[in-house]
């Protein structure tokens, strides 16, 4: 991780320099980064337009603390469940907010989705309600059915259910698209969130084919790991600051 660590502010756009501090900087967590680095680019992107001084950490949480007061410190903006739980236990007092919430609270939300899903958030520091109303809103119906695809916050969460063989979806996958392993599951993007409730949601099958599993067990090895999170390094580098 760390040859593949970055730790910057935004390059303002008025001046084309670094801001001086930053108001926010997205954490976005190692498994996020390493199973579906096109995830954290969408993102990033997306906070700009809200919050043009968000610095990126992509990093272990131990460096970020060493950094975090060259950075202005900043609200730290915590993607995963595993992340905010190392920083509610961690001694030093940095502000944190859910991605969720922050989500939430300027109506970010992605295309229409009529289709069911089973919530597996973890119960300390997840974000199961935001993840609950974000799903909502575009037009998810939320089910204990047991046949149907899990949604979480967590990589680490989605990832084991689909290294078992069962469909799992990231909530940011509903928002910004479905990532490479997931790309068998129908998603759709439209600007009408005018959903309409007399139509029933559709009910996918859990349990993935054996195309699939395939598919997605080529996606996690260790190999596949480091390219993504060297492809996320140079994107970054590249869309962000020109490098």
């Amino acid at each position: 991780m760390e040859e593949y660590a970055i730790i910057r502010k935004p390059l303002d756009p008025n001046t084309g320099e670094p801001f001086a501090t930053c108001s926010y900087a997205l954490f976005p967590g190692l498994a996020l980064a390493q199973s579906e680095p096109e995830l954290v680019v969408l993102l990033y992107d997306s906070l700009l337009h809200q919050y043009p001084d968000t610095a990126m950490c992509l990093c272990k949480a131990p460096r970020l603390l060493s950094q975090w007061e060259a950075l202005g410190k900043p609200t730290v903006i915590l993607a995963t469940p595993e992340d905010r739980k190392i920083f509610c236990d961690a001694p030093d007092e940095i502000p944190t907010e859910s991605l969720y919430e922050l989500l939430l609270e300027h109506n970010v939300t992605g295309g229409c989705n009529r289709e069911l899903y089973r919530l597996s958030e973890p119960e300390e520091c997840g974000s199961k309600e935001a993840l609950a109303e974000l799903a909502e809103q575009m037009g998810v119906v939320l089910s204990n059915e047991p046949r149907v695809p899990f949604l979480t916050s967590s990589m680490e969460v989605r990832n084991a259910m689909k290294k078992q063989g069962f469909d799992a979806v990231h909530i940011l996958e509903l928002i910004y698209g479905m990532g490479k392993s997931n790309a068998h599951l129908a998603h759709t993007h439209v600007e009408d969130h005018d959903h309409d409730r007399h139509e029933a949601p559709k009910i996918r099958d859990a349990v993935m084919g054996e195309t699939e599993r395939a598919a997605c067990e080529a996606l996690f090895d260790e190999d596949m790991k480091k390219r993504n999170l060297q492809d996320l390094h140079d994107t970054l580098l590249s869309f962000f600051w020109g490098e």
